[in-house]
Protein backbone atom coordinates (compact mmCIF):
# COMPACT_ATOMS: atom_id res chain seq x y z
CA UNK A 1 0.00 0.00 0.00
CA UNK A 2 1.20 3.46 -0.86
CA UNK A 3 1.62 6.25 1.63
CA UNK A 4 -0.01 9.61 1.07
CA UNK A 5 1.84 12.47 2.76
CA UNK A 6 -0.42 14.52 4.98
CA UNK A 7 -0.36 18.23 5.43
CA UNK A 8 0.81 19.24 8.88
CA UNK A 9 -1.82 18.45 11.51
CA UNK A 10 -2.46 21.93 12.89
CA UNK A 11 -5.58 20.81 14.79
CA UNK A 12 -3.43 18.47 16.87
CA UNK A 13 -0.48 20.81 17.17
CA UNK A 14 -2.63 23.70 18.50
CA UNK A 15 -3.36 22.19 21.97
CA UNK A 16 0.24 20.94 22.15
CA UNK A 17 1.57 24.45 21.48
CA UNK A 18 -0.83 26.00 23.99
CA UNK A 19 0.22 23.52 26.68
CA UNK A 20 3.90 24.35 26.06
CA UNK A 21 3.09 28.04 26.53
CA UNK A 22 1.00 27.28 29.60
CA UNK A 23 3.83 25.24 31.13
CA UNK A 24 6.13 28.27 31.03
CA UNK A 25 3.43 30.51 32.52
CA UNK A 26 2.60 28.04 35.28
CA UNK A 27 6.24 27.59 36.27
CA UNK A 28 6.58 31.38 36.35
CA UNK A 29 3.56 31.57 38.66
CA UNK A 30 4.94 28.82 40.92
CA UNK A 31 8.27 30.65 41.21
CA UNK A 32 6.51 33.90 42.11
CA UNK A 33 4.35 32.20 44.74
CA UNK A 34 7.36 30.40 46.25
CA UNK A 35 9.53 33.54 46.05
CA UNK A 36 12.38 31.86 44.22
CA UNK A 37 14.45 33.43 41.38
CA UNK A 38 11.99 33.59 38.49
CA UNK A 39 14.45 34.05 35.65
CA UNK A 40 16.26 30.74 36.14
CA UNK A 41 13.02 28.77 36.48
CA UNK A 42 11.46 30.30 33.36
CA UNK A 43 14.61 29.94 31.24
CA UNK A 44 14.95 26.31 32.26
CA UNK A 45 11.33 25.60 31.33
CA UNK A 46 11.69 27.38 27.97
CA UNK A 47 14.83 25.36 27.16
CA UNK A 48 13.08 22.06 27.92
CA UNK A 49 10.01 23.11 25.91
CA UNK A 50 12.21 23.94 22.91
CA UNK A 51 14.06 20.63 23.26
CA UNK A 52 10.72 18.82 23.51
CA UNK A 53 9.46 20.56 20.35
CA UNK A 54 12.71 19.61 18.60
CA UNK A 55 12.22 15.94 19.51
CA UNK A 56 8.59 16.20 18.44
CA UNK A 57 9.55 17.29 14.92
CA UNK A 58 12.37 14.73 14.81
CA UNK A 59 10.23 11.72 15.76
CA UNK A 60 7.48 12.95 13.43
CA UNK A 61 9.75 12.01 10.53
CA UNK A 62 10.18 8.40 11.69
CA UNK A 63 7.59 5.93 10.41
CA UNK A 64 5.57 4.27 13.14
CA UNK A 65 6.11 0.86 11.57
CA UNK A 66 9.89 1.29 11.98
CA UNK A 67 9.52 2.20 15.67
CA UNK A 68 7.25 -0.79 16.26
CA UNK A 69 9.63 -3.16 14.47
CA UNK A 70 12.55 -2.06 16.64
CA UNK A 71 10.50 -1.60 19.80
CA UNK A 72 11.90 -4.73 21.56
CA UNK A 73 15.42 -3.28 21.24
CA UNK A 74 14.27 0.20 22.31
CA UNK A 75 12.47 -1.31 25.29
CA UNK A 76 15.49 -3.39 26.25
CA UNK A 77 17.75 -0.34 26.00
CA UNK A 78 15.42 1.77 28.19
CA UNK A 79 15.35 -1.00 30.82
CA UNK A 80 19.15 -1.13 30.72
CA UNK A 81 19.31 2.63 31.29
CA UNK A 82 16.90 2.34 34.21
CA UNK A 83 18.99 -0.50 35.63
CA UNK A 84 22.01 1.85 35.70
CA UNK A 85 20.32 3.75 38.51
CA UNK A 86 21.62 1.27 41.07
CA UNK A 87 25.19 2.32 40.39
CA UNK A 88 24.98 5.78 38.84
CA UNK A 89 22.01 7.45 40.52
CA UNK A 90 21.93 11.19 41.17
CA UNK A 91 23.22 11.70 44.75
CA UNK A 92 21.58 15.13 45.03
CA UNK A 93 18.11 13.80 44.23
CA UNK A 94 18.76 10.80 46.48
CA UNK A 95 19.41 13.14 49.40
CA UNK A 96 16.22 15.10 48.64
CA UNK A 97 13.85 12.19 47.98
CA UNK A 98 15.54 9.09 49.42
CA UNK A 99 14.98 7.27 46.11
CA UNK A 100 17.26 6.30 43.20
CA UNK A 101 15.10 7.45 40.26
CA UNK A 102 17.38 9.98 38.53
CA UNK A 103 20.57 9.66 36.52
CA UNK A 104 22.96 12.59 36.60
CA UNK A 105 24.46 13.63 33.23
CA UNK A 106 26.58 16.71 33.87
CA UNK A 107 24.20 19.33 35.24
CA UNK A 108 21.16 17.49 33.86
CA UNK A 109 19.11 14.95 35.84
CA UNK A 110 17.31 12.32 33.77
CA UNK A 111 14.50 10.02 34.96
CA UNK A 112 14.70 6.75 32.98
CA UNK A 113 11.21 5.59 33.96
CA UNK A 114 9.78 8.33 31.72
CA UNK A 115 11.61 6.86 28.73
CA UNK A 116 10.39 3.36 29.63
CA UNK A 117 6.77 4.62 29.48
CA UNK A 118 7.16 5.31 25.76
CA UNK A 119 9.14 2.20 24.78
CA UNK A 120 6.82 0.06 26.92
CA UNK A 121 3.79 1.27 24.94
CA UNK A 122 5.57 0.60 21.64
CA UNK A 123 6.59 -2.95 22.54
CA UNK A 124 3.22 -4.07 23.95
CA UNK A 125 1.43 -2.65 20.88
CA UNK A 126 3.93 -4.46 18.64
CA UNK A 127 3.34 -7.78 20.43
CA UNK A 128 -0.43 -7.27 20.22
CA UNK A 129 -0.27 -6.74 16.45
CA UNK A 130 1.85 -9.88 16.02
CA UNK A 131 -0.63 -11.88 18.11
CA UNK A 132 -3.58 -10.69 16.05
CA UNK A 133 -1.79 -11.57 12.81
CA UNK A 134 -0.89 -15.08 13.93
CA UNK A 135 -4.15 -16.09 15.60
CA UNK A 136 -7.01 -16.45 13.14
CA UNK A 137 -9.70 -17.35 15.69
CA UNK A 138 -9.39 -15.91 19.17
CA UNK A 139 -10.56 -17.86 22.19
CA UNK A 140 -10.26 -17.51 25.95
CA UNK A 141 -7.22 -19.79 25.79
CA UNK A 142 -5.41 -17.81 23.07
CA UNK A 143 -6.22 -14.49 24.78
CA UNK A 144 -4.97 -15.88 28.09
CA UNK A 145 -1.70 -16.88 26.43
CA UNK A 146 -1.43 -13.39 24.90
CA UNK A 147 -2.08 -11.68 28.26
CA UNK A 148 0.49 -13.93 29.93
CA UNK A 149 3.09 -13.02 27.31
CA UNK A 150 2.43 -9.30 27.74
CA UNK A 151 2.67 -9.60 31.52
CA UNK A 152 5.93 -11.52 31.19
CA UNK A 153 7.38 -8.76 29.01
CA UNK A 154 6.11 -6.19 31.54
CA UNK A 155 7.66 -7.99 34.51
CA UNK A 156 11.13 -6.33 34.30
CA UNK A 157 9.48 -2.91 34.30
CA UNK A 158 7.40 -3.64 37.39
CA UNK A 159 10.38 -5.19 39.18
CA UNK A 160 12.47 -2.08 38.55
CA UNK A 161 9.58 0.13 39.68
CA UNK A 162 9.27 -1.96 42.83
CA UNK A 163 12.99 -1.69 43.57
CA UNK A 164 12.81 2.07 43.06
CA UNK A 165 9.78 2.34 45.37
CA UNK A 166 7.96 4.16 42.56
CA UNK A 167 4.40 2.99 43.16
CA UNK A 168 2.83 5.97 41.38
CA UNK A 169 4.59 5.36 38.06
CA UNK A 170 3.77 1.65 38.33
CA UNK A 171 0.08 2.59 38.23
CA UNK A 172 0.64 4.37 34.90
CA UNK A 173 1.93 1.11 33.40
CA UNK A 174 -1.06 -0.79 34.83
CA UNK A 175 -3.47 1.70 33.22
CA UNK A 176 -1.64 1.44 29.89
CA UNK A 177 -1.98 -2.35 29.95
CA UNK A 178 -5.66 -2.12 30.88
CA UNK A 179 -6.31 0.27 27.98
CA UNK A 180 -4.47 -2.02 25.57
CA UNK A 181 -6.35 -5.13 26.69
CA UNK A 182 -9.68 -3.34 26.29
CA UNK A 183 -9.00 -1.91 22.84
CA UNK A 184 -7.46 -5.21 21.68
CA UNK A 185 -10.66 -7.03 22.67
CA UNK A 186 -9.31 -9.40 25.32
CA UNK A 187 -12.07 -11.80 26.38
CA UNK A 188 -14.40 -10.35 29.02
CA UNK A 189 -13.82 -13.27 31.39
CA UNK A 190 -10.09 -12.51 31.52
CA UNK A 191 -10.72 -8.77 31.94
CA UNK A 192 -13.21 -9.42 34.75
CA UNK A 193 -10.73 -11.69 36.55
CA UNK A 194 -7.86 -9.18 36.22
CA UNK A 195 -10.04 -6.25 37.35
CA UNK A 196 -11.36 -8.18 40.34
CA UNK A 197 -7.86 -9.16 41.44
CA UNK A 198 -6.61 -5.56 41.18
CA UNK A 199 -9.60 -4.16 43.09
CA UNK A 200 -9.21 -6.73 45.87
CA UNK A 201 -5.46 -6.10 46.13
CA UNK A 202 -6.04 -2.33 46.23
CA UNK A 203 -8.64 -2.65 48.95
CA UNK A 204 -6.37 -4.92 51.01
CA UNK A 205 -3.42 -2.53 50.69
CA UNK A 206 -5.52 0.44 51.79
CA UNK A 207 -6.92 -1.54 54.73
CA UNK A 208 -3.41 -2.55 55.83
CA UNK A 209 -2.41 1.12 56.09
CA UNK A 210 -4.71 1.63 59.07
CA UNK A 211 -3.48 -1.23 61.29
CA UNK A 212 -0.16 -1.76 63.08
CA UNK A 213 0.02 -5.33 61.86
CA UNK A 214 -0.66 -4.09 58.35
CA UNK A 215 2.25 -1.67 58.63
CA UNK A 216 4.64 -4.53 59.30
CA UNK A 217 3.40 -6.38 56.22
CA UNK A 218 3.68 -3.28 54.03
CA UNK A 219 7.21 -2.53 55.28
CA UNK A 220 8.22 -6.05 54.28
CA UNK A 221 6.77 -5.35 50.84
CA UNK A 222 9.18 -2.40 50.50
CA UNK A 223 6.61 0.32 51.22
CA UNK A 224 7.96 3.32 53.12
CA UNK A 225 6.45 5.33 55.96
CA UNK A 226 5.86 8.42 53.82
CA UNK A 227 3.78 6.34 51.39
CA UNK A 228 1.55 5.09 54.21
CA UNK A 229 1.31 8.63 55.58
CA UNK A 230 -0.01 9.84 52.22
CA UNK A 231 -2.96 7.46 52.44
CA UNK A 232 -3.75 8.44 56.04
CA UNK A 233 -3.51 12.13 55.14
CA UNK A 234 -5.79 11.61 52.14
CA UNK A 235 -8.60 10.23 54.35
CA UNK A 236 -8.64 13.34 56.56
CA UNK A 237 -5.97 15.91 55.57
CA UNK A 238 -7.06 18.61 58.02
CA UNK A 239 -6.76 16.21 60.94
CA UNK A 240 -3.03 16.06 60.10
CA UNK A 241 -2.72 19.61 58.77
CA UNK A 242 0.42 20.31 60.82
CA UNK A 243 2.15 17.04 60.02
CA UNK A 244 1.65 14.39 57.35
CA UNK A 245 -1.39 16.13 55.82
CA UNK A 246 0.25 19.57 55.55
CA UNK A 247 0.84 19.47 51.79
CA UNK A 248 -2.65 18.27 50.91
CA UNK A 249 -4.43 20.60 53.35
CA UNK A 250 -2.46 23.58 51.99
CA UNK A 251 -3.38 22.49 48.47
CA UNK A 252 -7.07 22.49 49.36
CA UNK A 253 -6.77 25.93 50.96
CA UNK A 254 -4.98 27.25 47.87
CA UNK A 255 -7.64 25.91 45.51
CA UNK A 256 -10.39 27.27 47.76
CA UNK A 257 -8.74 30.70 47.76
CA UNK A 258 -8.99 30.77 43.96
CA UNK A 259 -12.77 30.77 44.10
CA UNK A 260 -14.63 31.18 40.81
CA UNK A 261 -12.24 33.42 38.87
CA UNK A 262 -9.04 33.69 40.93
CA UNK A 263 -7.76 34.69 44.35
CA UNK A 264 -8.81 38.16 45.48
CA UNK A 265 -6.02 40.64 46.19
CA UNK A 266 -7.20 40.95 49.79
CA UNK A 267 -6.30 37.28 50.37
CA UNK A 268 -2.63 36.46 50.90
CA UNK A 269 -1.06 33.77 48.68
CA UNK A 270 -1.25 30.27 50.17
CA UNK A 271 2.03 28.41 50.59
CA UNK A 272 1.96 24.90 49.09
CA UNK A 273 4.99 22.56 49.34
CA UNK A 274 6.34 21.22 46.03
CA UNK A 275 4.00 23.55 44.17
CA UNK A 276 6.12 23.46 41.01
CA UNK A 277 5.69 19.70 40.55
CA UNK A 278 3.21 17.56 42.50
CA UNK A 279 0.93 20.51 43.28
CA UNK A 280 1.31 22.58 40.11
CA UNK A 281 -2.46 22.54 39.59
CA UNK A 282 -2.81 24.84 42.61
CA UNK A 283 -1.05 27.60 40.65
CA UNK A 284 -3.85 27.50 38.05
CA UNK A 285 -6.66 27.09 40.58
CA UNK A 286 -5.45 29.84 42.90
CA UNK A 287 -4.59 32.30 40.13
CA UNK A 288 -7.51 31.75 37.75
CA UNK A 289 -10.04 29.95 39.94
CA UNK A 290 -12.68 27.52 38.75
CA UNK A 291 -12.83 29.09 35.27
CA UNK A 292 -9.09 28.65 34.70
CA UNK A 293 -9.11 25.12 36.06
CA UNK A 294 -11.95 24.04 33.77
CA UNK A 295 -10.24 25.69 30.80
CA UNK A 296 -7.05 23.70 31.41
CA UNK A 297 -9.05 20.47 31.71
CA UNK A 298 -10.83 21.30 28.44
CA UNK A 299 -7.44 21.86 26.77
CA UNK A 300 -6.23 18.43 27.91
CA UNK A 301 -9.36 16.68 26.68
CA UNK A 302 -9.23 18.54 23.37
CA UNK A 303 -5.67 17.25 22.97
CA UNK A 304 -6.77 13.69 23.76
CA UNK A 305 -9.64 13.97 21.29
CA UNK A 306 -7.33 15.18 18.53
CA UNK A 307 -4.81 12.39 19.22
CA UNK A 308 -7.44 9.65 18.96
CA UNK A 309 -9.16 11.28 15.98
CA UNK A 310 -5.83 11.56 14.13
CA UNK A 311 -5.12 7.88 14.72
CA UNK A 312 -8.58 6.71 13.66
CA UNK A 313 -8.31 8.77 10.47
CA UNK A 314 -5.31 6.69 9.36
CA UNK A 315 -7.37 3.49 9.41
CA UNK A 316 -4.31 1.74 10.84
CA UNK A 317 -4.72 -0.57 13.83
CA UNK A 318 -1.18 -0.02 15.13
CA UNK A 319 -1.66 3.76 15.11
CA UNK A 320 -4.99 3.46 16.93
CA UNK A 321 -3.55 1.12 19.57
CA UNK A 322 -0.54 3.35 20.21
CA UNK A 323 -2.64 6.53 20.37
CA UNK A 324 -5.24 5.13 22.77
CA UNK A 325 -2.71 3.58 25.15
CA UNK A 326 -0.63 6.79 25.06
CA UNK A 327 -3.73 8.89 25.79
CA UNK A 328 -4.82 6.65 28.68
CA UNK A 329 -1.34 6.98 30.20
CA UNK A 330 -1.56 10.78 30.03
CA UNK A 331 -5.20 10.78 31.14
CA UNK A 332 -4.38 8.80 34.26
CA UNK A 333 -1.54 11.20 35.12
CA UNK A 334 -3.90 14.18 34.74
CA UNK A 335 -6.59 12.44 36.81
CA UNK A 336 -4.20 11.37 39.56
CA UNK A 337 -2.29 14.65 39.84
CA UNK A 338 -5.38 16.87 39.90
CA UNK A 339 -7.29 14.33 42.00
CA UNK A 340 -4.54 14.47 44.63
CA UNK A 341 -4.52 18.28 44.57
CA UNK A 342 -8.28 18.49 45.24
CA UNK A 343 -8.28 15.69 47.82
CA UNK A 344 -10.05 13.13 45.66
CA UNK A 345 -7.06 10.75 45.59
CA UNK A 346 -3.96 10.16 47.73
CA UNK A 347 -0.67 11.73 46.70
CA UNK A 348 1.56 9.52 44.55
CA UNK A 349 4.07 12.03 43.16
CA UNK A 350 2.83 11.65 39.58
CA UNK A 351 3.54 14.83 37.54
CA UNK A 352 0.91 16.76 35.60
CA UNK A 353 1.81 16.32 31.90
CA UNK A 354 3.42 19.43 30.36
CA UNK A 355 2.85 21.60 33.42
CA UNK A 356 4.84 20.01 36.25
CA UNK A 357 8.50 20.84 36.53
CA UNK A 358 10.56 18.03 35.07
CA UNK A 359 12.49 18.06 31.82
CA UNK A 360 12.48 14.29 31.24
CA UNK A 361 8.69 14.13 31.18
CA UNK A 362 8.49 17.00 28.68
CA UNK A 363 11.06 15.40 26.38
CA UNK A 364 9.37 12.00 26.36
CA UNK A 365 5.92 13.55 25.83
CA UNK A 366 7.40 15.43 22.88
CA UNK A 367 8.65 12.15 21.40
CA UNK A 368 5.28 10.45 21.87
CA UNK A 369 3.33 13.32 20.33
CA UNK A 370 5.83 13.48 17.48
CA UNK A 371 5.07 9.83 16.66
CA UNK A 372 1.36 10.68 16.57
CA UNK A 373 1.88 13.80 14.46
CA UNK A 374 3.79 11.59 12.04
CA UNK A 375 0.87 9.22 11.46
CA UNK A 376 0.18 8.83 7.73
CA UNK A 377 -3.03 8.11 5.87
CA UNK A 378 -3.21 5.20 3.47
CA UNK A 379 -4.63 5.72 -0.01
Amino acid sequence: MKFKINEFNYALFLPIFLLYLLSVGVQYGAAVYDQVPVRGVVLRQIVFCLMSVGLLFLTQRVKTVVLLRYSPYLYGFSLFVMGLLYQFYDPVMFQLTGTKRWLRIGSFSFQPSELVKLTFILVVVYLTLIYEQKVKQRTVKTDLFYVGKILLVSLPTFLLMYMQKDFGTSLVFVICLGALFMIAGVHWKIMTAITSILVILGAILIALVFTEYGHQILYRLNFKTYQLDRVRAWVDPFAYSQSIGYQQSQSLLSIGAGGFSGRAEAINPIYVPVRESDMVFTVIAETFGFLGSVSVLFLYFYLFYQIIYSAIETNNKGNVYFAIVFVFGLLFQVFENIGAAIGLLPLTGIPLPFLSQGGTSLLVIGCGLGIILGFKKYE
